[in-house]
């Protein structure tokens, strides 16, 4: 019967234990992350299942041992244990910092400390110290005391150790906890901050407005970083001072007292920020006597200050402020913000001055090329007149107007004309080109005939073809459309075209074609000439460009009849192209709408 009344005491106190394990786990999964409740359960259990009388959990830092929890202790001893205290040789807490699985004696072994000898005061006889350890290293110990002489059994320290290993997984899972949280609360920060540089950084890009980037640039980052206030300064040369350009969060006090007021480099932080090129922590504003903007920021109620510098590669562009009304430095995280939108900043300033300076710089150049075309059309009229005069009395001459000439000087007046004439057509290429550029050059629309415009072009030319022994010929359909457009202006092109082919073209052929599809028709023409070289077939249609070698140079010109052709084609909404390889020929492709709309010579 004895037997079997104890196996069923020892039955009842492992499931009490088991009960009390399970309950404290309990505890530990339904606070993650707080200790008190758990340092709680576990004294409680401690006190019913092992006869403590009173308990304390203490965690150790490394330097301090600092209560977490108590237990049934007496207010005296509780006060006495309750300020922080460091480790001491010869104490139980020594021995479990070398190592020691628990303490367990008399409290009269440690009469001679000052909380041994608190302890014995207060009436307790027995102490057992239970280490909290992880990876070796002490995190702190459970102290459990009673008023009993007996000692504790190896059944109750082995609980006790039980409860410790679970106050240690709640230390550790607080821990973890907490470094998640942390983790958690920069990760949200750092998505913040990449969302305010996106945003700025769009800013930027988008916009020439300095002031709406910099408010931007102030309003977020003042939010972002929980400052009160916040300010951007531009630096001005001139005064070798610093003025307010825009203020977040200010009164209007703090902004009619400051708007006007210079802030001399010399003698401020912001001149201090900028000479260094590094951000400048104000963290009680009253202490700086030299601060400009002290008594106006003191009277709005701010006491602390972050200045970071805005300074380009060649000078101080200005400064960027926050203001916050309690003392003490702003975070590192902050000041490397401000610092990477400060750059922002710099780059937003410097968009807005080239784009400023270049619109001027466009301006002046507009003005010049208008000056230069209108000069260009204006002796262009008056060249023309006196050579006009000068191939008129030429032909007078030879006529025989003015008496018969001998055939000597007749031959001289023969090239004075020819080369009069060249000159002539000089003139006529520059005039239409500074017609072009001046806006003076207009379409004159109307119906026309695409085969009698290439008949007429044929019969302008092929004497000259004929002089070189070339064939010439032109491939037209059976049945075109009427065209509407500038037929005049078509023509000159065709003419220029066949005209340098003629000209490049020592022997073959050259032929003009001319098709219709898709509501526009295209006109070719092709020669057996020289060829043009990959390198050469863009840059023969820009304004006085030639092919440099010694036909071209032979034949002369002035490099302006294609890129008048490629204007008058593009004003009547068409294209022109060359397909061409060295030897192999050329072949020049115009590409017009059958009929040309008025818009086309409006945007002309």
């Amino acid at each position: 019967a004895m037997e079997n009344a104890r196996l069923i005491t020892e039955t009842r106190e492992a499931l009490e234990q088991q009960t009390a394990t399970a309950e404290v786990l309990g505890v530990i999964n339904s606070s993650p992350g707080d200790l008190a409740p758990v340092f709680d359960a576990i004294l409680a259990k401690a006190h019913s299942l092992c006869g403590v009388a009173s308990g304390t959990f203490l965690l150790y830092d490394g330097e301090f041992f600092r209560v977490a929890a108590v237990r049934g202790l007496p207010e005296a001893l509780a006060e006495s244990i309750g300020q922080p205290f460091r480790l001491s040789p010869g104490s139980p807490q020594e021995r479990l910092a070398r190592g020691e699985r628990f303490v367990h004696a008399p409290t009269t072994a440690f009469a001679d400390t000052r909380i041994g000898r608190a302890v014995v005061d207060a009436g307790f006889n027995v102490l057992l110290m239970l280490p909290l350890r992880r990876d070796d290293a002490l995190l702190g110990y459970i102290t459990a005391v009673r008023r009993e002489a007996r000692p504790f059994s190896d059944k109750q320290i082995a609980l006790l150790e039980s409860f410790a290993a679970q106050a240690v997984i709640a230390m550790e899972n607080a821990r973890l906890l907490g470094e998640l949280r942390e983790r958690t609360a920069e990760l949200g920060r750092s998505v913040e901050e990449l969302k305010l540089l996106s945003e700025v950084g769009q800013a930027v890009s988008s916009t020439l407005d300095l002031r709406s980037v910099l408010s931007t640039v102030l309003t977020r980052s003042v939010a972002m970083t929980g400052a009160d206030a916040g300010a951007v300064f531009r630096h001005r040369r001139a005064d070798r001072a610093f003025h307010l350009v825009e203020a977040v969060g200010w009164s209007k006090a703090l902004l009619q007292s400051v708007r006007d007021l210079r802030v001399p480099e010399s003698e401020s932080a912001m001149g201090e920020a900028a000479a260094k090129r590094l951000p400048i922590q104000l963290a009680d504003v009253s202490r700086r006597s030299s601060y400009p903007m002290r008594d106006a920021t003191l009277a709005a109620g701010f006491r602390a200050a972050l200045i970071v510098p805005l300074v380009g590669p060649e000078r101080v562009l200005g400064a960027l402020i926050l203001m916050r009304r309690a003392a003490g430095e702003f975070p590192p995280e902050t000041v490397r913000l401000m610092q990477t939108l400060a750059s922002q900043s710099v780059l937003a300033i410097q968009n807005a001055r080239l784009f400023r300076e270049l619109a001027e710089k466009s301006e002046e150049l507009e003005l010049a090329s208008q000056h230069k075309s209108q000069f260009l059309a204006n002796m262009s009229h008056e060249l023309r007149t006196p050579l006009n005069a000068i191939l008129g009395y030429a032909e007078l001459l030879v006529d025989g107007i003015y008496g018969e000439m001998p055939e000597k000087p007749k031959g001289v007046l023969e090239r004075i004309q020819n080369n009069g004439r060249h000159l002539l057509a000089l003139i006529n290429d520059v005039l239409d080109l500074a017609k072009i550029e001046a806006g003076q050059l207009t379409l004159s629309l109307e119906d026309y005939s695409v085969p009698e415009l290439v008949r007429s072009v044929v019969t302008a030319t092929e004497p000259l073809a004929a002089a070189k022994g070339l064939k010439f010929a032109a491939l037209l359909p059976d049945e075109m459309p009427t065209a509407h457009g500038d037929a005049r202006r078509i023509s000159q092109v065709l003419l220029n075209l066949v005209g340098n082919a003629i000209k490049f073209t020592d022997a073959g052929e050259v032929e003009i074609g001319a098709a219709v599809a898709d509501g526009h028709f295209t006109l070719t023409v092709r020669d057996t000439g020289p060829g043009i070289a990959e390198a050469d077939r863009e840059r023969i249609f820009g304004e006085f460009q030639q092919i440099d070698n010694s036909n071209t140079r032979r034949q002369g010109g002035t490099g302006l009849g294609l890129a008048i052709s490629k204007r008058m084609v593009e004003m009547q909404g068409g294209t022109i192209a060359v397909e061409s390889a060295l030897g192999e020929g050329s072949t020049f492709r115009v590409t017009l709408p059958v009929h040309v709309e008025e818009r086309m010579e409006a945007a002309a």
